[in-house]
């Protein structure tokens, strides 16, 4: 890799959020800053994470403190990501059902989304990877390809794998047109909330979500929308249906979006 990429490349790269959900180990952490210095990416989110800037994180992040440094906190999933538009989880193995693929086959897709969208790479605690929860909120669940007498990785083993993939793609798509092909626009991340928020408040009041089935089913109908990646105003569509859904049933008639 050069030592000047192409503006295009930089914004690209700039675009891209490492985020790290509950990381519990300090060196973890360094060695996830490092990682992505390396392979040219420096921006960090932190969510819930132990000690950051630490002694031994500081000294894992052997001279890439201004990943380290400047990295973002939040208090939660929801917190850290308000601000992007797209969300891929990294997962520790295959899942059944669409949207999961490995990482070199998606890096390519998410080089081509930075052209134009903020990315967020979501790594789970090194004891449990992502929740079910955390997932749910995914667009996409990619897995890093592993032998397969031992598939657990390192979770700053698995920031630098992801990262790698990432630059790889860079290299191959540098020669292709910068602008890429033209993106619809999709909901942002808080827009898809909202419109989840609603949705369970609904389905809660009409008597369809229901225990115990009540998680399985709200987790199966985001993947449903999430793989869908709809846009602003069918988000306002669905939640107008929903609310007209309430109306209907009896209860508060909401007032127009």
């Amino acid at each position: 890799m050069s030592d000047t990429l192409p503006a295009t490349d930089s914004t690209r790269f700039d675009r891209i959020t490492f985020c790290l959900v509950a990381p519990e180990s300090p060196g973890n952490i360094g060695s996830a800053a490092r990682a992505m210095k390396n392979m040219g990416f420096a921006r960090l989110a932190l969510v819930s994470p132990a000690d950051p800037r630490g002694e031994e994180s500081i000294r894992m992040a052997y001279r890439s403190r201004e990943v380290l440094d400047p990295a973002r906190l939040f208090p939660d999933l929801s917190a850290a990501l308000s601000e992007t538009e797209w969300v891929v989880g990294i997962s520790g193995r295959r899942r059944k059902g669409g949207g999961t693929e490995s990482i070199e086959a998606l890096a390519p897709e998410i080089w081509e989304r930075a052209g134009r969208r903020k990315i967020t790479l979501l790594f789970g605690s090194e004891g449990s990877g992502l929740t079910n929860e955390a997932l749910s909120r995914c667009h996409r669940t990619a897995y890093i390809p592993t032998g397969p007498r031992f598939s657990s990785l390192n979770l700053a083993q698995a920031v630098l794998l992801v990262a790698a993939a990432l630059l790889r793609a860079s290299s191959a798509l540098a020669s292709s047109d910068p602008n890429g092909k033209p993106l619809a626009g999709i909901a942002s991340v808080a827009e898809i909330e909202s419109l989840f928020q609603e949705m369970e408040g609904t389905l809660e009041e009409i008597g369809f979500l229901k225990p115990p089935a009540k998680k399985t089913t709200v987790r199966r109908l985001r993947k449903i929308f999430m793989r869908a990646e709809i846009d602003p105003e069918e988000v306002k569509l669905l939640r107008a249906m929903f609310r007209q859904a309430l109306w209907a049933a009896g209860q508060k008639k909401f007032p127009p979006l």
